[in-house]
C-alpha cells in the first residue's frame, strides 16, 4: 500500500517487500528518490540490521518460538527494533495492539499511533469492512483527513491502510495522493491471490500461516457471501504448528470443508511429535491428505458453484491453486 502512496506522489521511491505487485511485476523497485521503502522480519532479530526513519509496527504477536523464548522475548526484540529510529524520526505503530504499546512504552518516546480507538492519532471511523470493498473516513489528530475505499476486502487491510497513512504522513506526503495509492492498489501476490475457477468455485491463495492471520482471511472471507467456504492448509513449521496447535484447531474449525497439507518443515526437523494428522484429529470434519497431488485431487472432487477454495500457508501449497485452475 505504502508504495502505492509512494508513487502517486511521485517520490520515485526504492521499494524492497516480500511479495510480488501486478504494478512493479516482482517484489521490489529501484527508484532515484530519496525514500526507500522496505519489509522486515524479526525472525532472528533481522531487523536489527535496518536503521529505519520511520519505523512501522504493525502488531505483535506470539510467534517464532523456535527462536524467541517467550512474548516477552519478542516484546524486547521490537522495542530494539524501535530504538533504532533515531529522535527526528517517527515510531509508526498500532494503538489498538496491547502487546506493540507495551513493548514500546518503556521507550518514552512520542509515537504517531495508528486504530479505530480514540486514542490513535490515525483514527478510522464510519468504517464499514465487509463486502468486497471495504470504506472508512480517516482522521489525523481528530481532524478530518481523508475517506479511502479499498478495492480488496477484510478488516484487516483497513488497519494496514491507516498504518500505511500514517507513515505515509511521517514522511509529509498529502492526503491527496494517499486516497489515490490507496484506492488503486488491488493487493500483492500470495495475500487473498484469486487464481482462478473450478467447476464454478473461485479459487484463493493465501500466506496465512499463524492463527491471527486465519482468522483475518476467514473474517474477510465470510462477508463475501459464498455458499461454502473450503479451506486447505499446510502448516507452517513443526514448531509453530505445536507452540500455536489450540489456536489452529480454533480457525480451522470455521470453515465449511478443511483439509490439511503435511507440515511444510522449512528450516526445521521433526522432533516434536507433531504433524498435520494430530492437527486434523482435532478439527471436526477435517481431512489429512499425505500429498499435495492428492489434496488437489480432493479439492477438485468438492468443488461446486458458489464455492470459495482458499489454498492458505507460507509454503508450496501455493501450487495447489495453479494445479486446480489447470484443470479447467
Amino acid at each position: 500500500m505504502l508504495t502505492y502512496i509512494l508513487l502517486a506522489a511521485d517520490t520515485d521511491p526504492t521499494i524492497m517487500i516480500g511479495g510480488i505487485l501486478p504494478r512493479l511485476g516482482s517484489g521490489y523497485r529501484v527508484g532515484k528518490g530519496d525514500v526507500i521503502a522496505l519489509e522486515a522480519d524479526e525472525y532472528y532479530n533481522s531487523f536489527h540490521s535496518f536503521f529505519p526513519t520511520v519505523a512501522v509496527i504493525l502488531n505483535i504477536d506470539t510467534d517464532h518460538l523456535d527462536f524467541f523464548r517467550d512474548l516477552d522475548d519478542l516484546k524486547s526484540s521490537f522495542r530494539k527494533f524501535a530504538s533504532l529510529v533515531p529522535e527526528e524520526g517517527h515510531i509508526v505503530c498500532n494503538g489498538d495492539d496491547e502487546n506493540t504499546m507495551q513493548a514500546l512504552a518503556p521507550l518514552g518516546r512520542e509515537l504517531l499511533t495508528f486504530g479505530h480507538g480514540f486514542g490513535a492519532r490515525v483514527r478510522g471511523i464510519n468504517v464499514c469492512a465487509s463486502g468486497r470493498n471495504p470504506t472508512m473516513s480517516i482522521l489525523y489528530d481528530g481532524k478530518p483527513f481523508c475517506d479511502i475505499r479499498l478495492m480488496i476486502p477484510g478488516a484487516q487491510n483497513l488497519k494496514n491502510a491507516l498504518a500505511a497513512t500514517a507513515a505515509a504522513i511521517a514522511l509529509g506526503i498529502p492526503a491527496e495522493a494517499i486516497v489515490q495509492g490507496l484506492n488503486t492498489y488491488t493487493g500483492v501476490g500470495r495475500r487473498f491471490d484469486f487464481k482462478g475457477t473450478l467447476n464454478g468455485a473461485d479459487i484463493y491463495d493465501d500466506y496465512a500461516h499463524h492463527p491471527s492471520e486465519i482468522r483475518a482471511l476467514l473474517d474477510a472471507v465470510e462477508s463475501l457471501g459464498y455458499r461454502r467456504v473450503i479451506v486447505a492448509f499446510q502448516p507452517h513449521t513443526y514448531s509453530r504448528t505445536r507452540a500455536l496447535f489450540p489456536d489452529f484447531v480454533t480457525e480451522l474449525s470455521r470453515p465449511d470443508m478443511t483439509f490439511l497439507a503435511q507440515i511444510y518443515a522449512a528450516r526445521e526437523s521433526n522432533d516434536l511429535s507433531i504433524s498435520s494428522d494430530t492437527l486434523a484429529d482435532a478439527v471436526p470434519g477435517a481431512k489429512c491428505c499425505a500429498s499435495l497431488r492428492e489434496l488437489t485431487e480432493e479439492l477438485a472432487a468438492v468443488a461446486m458453484q458458489g464455492d470459495i477454495i482458499l489454498t492458505v500457508g507460507a509454503g508450496d501449497i501455493t501450487n495447489v491453486g495453479d494445479a486446480l485452475v489447470a484443470r479447467r
